[in-house]
């Protein structure tokens, strides 16, 4: 076989399904062996960009390891947004370029046209990246490559391979041939402390993240948290894996939910499982919280570490080996002092904040959902009246972001590649900015006809930016129409590529629940005014005291809960 062929029966025998990409000269033999492996269905894009983001979303909807393949120069660096995202978001991408002939300048620039080494590039974004120009490594640096975006904390990694290679033909073995140390896990040492800590507090939360999603064990912990009877909290991106637990009680963040922000501030255990807590620790809003509990930190991660939390127990631990332990162990949490209840109140006195129309109207769409489907969010305001809707609601769903790299636009791609990770109806959810930064994707989602409602919140401005420009300079800020920023005719732009549009506003009830259920292609717009983005929390103030500010006799009642 060819080292291309052996490259896509390699991707075949791993799980991969899907990959995704634009073609060019030095990458066509490795896409056509991609068209000769029976269980890879090539994608083609409409710009490298969102190949990339399409197997994020892929790798992070929960299929495994995402594939993303693109020409020399300038079609590779359209990706590098990608990389740093996937690096970001700890997603399993497998980034593939080629270049052909590439020569070594003395001090030139370059030699040959749209040749770029592009390791040095990106070799601090990803765990693995290497050029590749002989066959006989192939299949060792393949299988390493694949191994360690997979293993540990994963993460991307990048070949480059020379394109003369992928013709070559290829005699592998069967046999593996890996140089991955495995990293060795104390696993009851971090069963034991949990077990103790749960004795002597008496107010412990159990704080969750996405680290748990992209372990591959979210049905294990929750089964595991139904049991221990712990109240739990969770990061934005992970709202999702715990929102049907009885004792989950929303996420936290300076522009979390008032009620658990509240219950975080009052608690004296906390275990962080698959979170980084990444929040300042040096904040006056934060560092109050450290001070008065006790943390024990579960990461698979030891660098992480490195940002010291005071006093805190440090576990070095890949939750995957602690879940069947968990399922057996003996863990219970004797709530003497009423800490459940405590939790209850403080949500029932908040749960109607900050309802506000975005934030509704999402809501509503929402509820007539099936719970089989994906969510998958883009970056700004937006994201965040979703997540206040979707704790509201609490649908049985999934709700992918860029949590941490941030991607402005990157959301139609990544609901491409979840479509294609669960063969379910993906609704992609965006603002008017972001909407526009890919909306060449509408013609893949057109032509191939895939389930895709984008939910569109046209507030006809960059929110998040005009909140923040208004705080800190005044009444002028650059992304309102009055500054220049302005937006398309959507429906029309919609009639062009053929996709079915919808303004809420112009449906009633019955009409937007016939809409909502289609498997086809939608692009469903609320409109609606100059809303800013609230709550939040100021500079200095308490996590839980966050604006606008609610009335004195009732945080005084729950402050002294």
């Amino acid at each position: 076989m060819t080292v291309a062929d052996y490259v896509a029966e390699y991707l075949e025998k791993i799980g991969v399904t899907d990959v995704f990409g634009i073609p060019g000269g030095v990458v066509l033999p490795l896409l056509y062996a991609f068209d000769r492996t029976p269980n890879i269905a090539p994608h083609l894009n409409y710009h490298e960009q969102m190949s990339g983001f399409a197997a994020c979303g892929y790798a992070q909807a929960g299929k495994g390891l995402g594939v993303a393949y693109a020409t020399r120069g300038p079609g590779i660096a359209n990706m590098v947004t990608c990389i740093a995202d996937a690096w970001q978001e700890s997603l399993p991408v497998l980034f593939i370029t080629a270049h052909g002939s590439r020569g070594t300048p003395n001090n030139m620039r370059y030699e040959s046209d749209q040749e770029m080494d592009m390791v040095p590039i990106v070799e601090t974004i990803t765990k693995y990246a290497i050029n590749i120009n002989q066959a006989e490594v192939v299949p060792e640096i393949l299988q390493m490559a694949c191994h360690m975006a997979m293993h540990g904390r994963k993460g991307p990694v990048f070949l480059d391979f020379s394109t003369k290679i992928l013709k070559k033909e290829l005699f592998p073995d069967d046999k593996e041939k890996r140089n991955v140390l495995e990293d060795v896990y104390d696993n009851q040492t971090a069963s034991n402390a949990m077990k103790c800590a749960l004795l002597k507090y008496h107010r412990p939360i159990i704080l969750i993240g996405d680290g748990i999603r992209q372990a591959g064990c979210s049905n294990g912990i929750k089964q595991w948290l139904e049991r221990l009877r712990v109240p739990v909290l969770s990061s934005r991106a992970a709202q999702d894996i715990a929102c049907n637990l009885e004792h989950y009680y929303g996420y936290i963040g300076s522009h979390g939910l008032r009620y658990s922000n509240f219950i975080l501030s009052k608690a004296d255990l906390i275990i962080a499982i698959g979170n980084r807590l990444s929040f300042p620790k040096d904040s006056e809003t934060f560092s109050g919280i450290l001070r008065q509990a006790h943390v024990i930190r579960i990461e698979i991660d030891s660098t992480e570490f490195q940002r010291e939390i005071p006093e805190a127990l440090n576990l070095h631990i890949d939750m995957r080996s602690l879940v069947a332990e968990w399922e057996q162990g003996d863990y219970s949490f004797d709530d003497k002092e009423g800490w459940l209840d405590v939790c209850y109140k403080i949500k029932e006195a908040l749960n109607q904040c900050d309802m506000v129309d975005p934030v509704i109207q999402i809501a509503e769409y929402m509820k007539f959902q099936p719970s089989d489907i994906t969510y998958v969010c883009d970056v700004g305001n937006n994201e965040f009246w979703f997540s206040r809707a979707f704790e509201f609601v609490r649908p049985s769903a999934k709700a992918l972001y860029s949590k941490s790299f941030g991607t402005l636009g990157s959301a139609l791609g990544r609901a491409i590649g979840a479509y294609y990770a669960t063969s379910q109806k993906v609704v992609c959810v965006m603002g008017d900015q972001g909407f526009q930064y890919n909306i060449q994707e509408l013609q893949y989602i057109a032509h191939w006809k895939l389930p895709v409602t984008v939910l569109l919140l046209n507030n006809k401005s960059s929110g998040m930016i005009r909140d923040q420009e208004g705080k800190t300079y005044g009444k002028h800020v650059h992304v309102t129409f009055e500054s220049g920023y302005a937006v398309p005719d959507f429906p029309k732009i919609c009639e062009g590529y053929g996709i079915r549009y919808v303004n809420a506003s112009t449906v009633n009830r019955a009409e937007k629940i016939a809409l909502i259920g289609r498997n086809e292609p939608l692009v469903y717009e609320i409109a609606f005014s100059e809303i800013p983005l609230t709550p939040n929390i100021p500079k200095g103030n308490p996590c839980q005291q966050m604006t606008p500010l609610i009335g004195k006799e009732l945080y005084k009642k729950l402050d002294e809960l």
